[in-house]
């Protein structure tokens, strides 16, 4: 069935790009997940799906005629691992608050705000065939299976990176304690290019790992916590398909925001109605 929360809660902080202090506000709705900013006015609520990504630069980004908010993927892949289908997000700026780093303070807000069945059942997403798409080295597929599973592998010459492969059977209880806590990664000379181009204003140790050249240069919450995160922005991003996600092999290699949301319009576009 379809879900939405019992009451309001808010989560605050600065924003990971534009280092901005924002509240956000979840509040129960029935028409599906949107985003409004509160901050402007007659601005109007942006509904979260394919169809209304503006741009996929350093993060997804949602847009309509009046409006636009940065770096929702944590936000979404919260409220997708926990089944809400339906919640107004009120941001009073232009970005969500970038907490840890990770979505764990979202899903345990969200769960604290309670869950609420509504009298509606989410459409399925049905595959009857399976659907690929590369890009240079870039590779998807999903194909029926006996269950829901996600299979990330991310590459990078860095020799403190090499190879990660991680597959999640994706639950709520699975996500929560194997996704959730993984934090957004960044490279240290890289971090210091996005600083000098007005990128990454309120990043962080305290809510990134970083890399750096010969060791981290803060603790990691698992050996392979950037691949974990990989997974974490890959259901945030497929979240914008609106429908719930049947049982599938999913895998992906090293896909980021621009694909998954070209990948997630492909399972549209294959998907038998429901």
């Amino acid at each position: 069935m379809r879900k939405t929360i019992q009451k309001t809660i808010s989560v605050s902080g600065v924003g990971l790009h534009t280092g901005a202090a924002s509240v956000m506000t979840f509040r129960p709705a029935q028409d599906g997940i949107h985003f409004v900013r509160v901050d402007l006015p007659g601005s109007q609520p942006i509904p979260a799906d394919v169809y209304h990504v503006g741009s996929t630069l350093r993060g997804t980004n949602l847009k309509n005629d009046t409006a636009e908010v940065c770096t929702v993927e944590h936000v979404l892949s919260a409220l997708h691992a926990l089944g809400i289908t339906d919640v107004l997000v009120e941001m009073d700026g232009p970005e969500p608050p970038i907490t840890d780093g990770s979505a764990d303070i979202f899903a345990h807000s969200l769960q604290e705000a309670g869950l609420r069945e509504l009298d509606a059942q989410q459409p399925l997403l049905v595959l009857k065939q399976p659907v690929t798409y590369s890009f240079g080295k870039i590779t998807y597929s999903a194909e029926p299976a006996d269950r829901l599973s996600i299979t990330f592998v991310y590459e990078h010459k860095h020799p403190l990176v090499g190879r990660q492969e991680y597959t999640l059977d994706f639950t709520p209880e699975n996500y929560l304690s194997q996704i959730a806590r993984a934090r957004t990664f960044g490279f240290e000379e890289e971090f210091a290019f996005l600083k000098a181009h007005g990128l990454a204003k309120g990043g962080s140790l305290e809510n990134a790992v970083v890399v750096g050249k010969d060791k981290y240069l803060n603790a990691l919450r698992y050996s392979n916590e950037l691949v974990r995160h990989k997974i974490l922005d890959l259901v945030g991003d497929f979240s914008l398909t609106g429908k719930r996600l049947p049982p599938l092999k999913i895998t992906c290699h090293m896909g980021g925001h621009k694909h998954n949301v070209l990948f997630a319009r492909l399972l549209l576009a294959n998907a038998e109605e429901k």
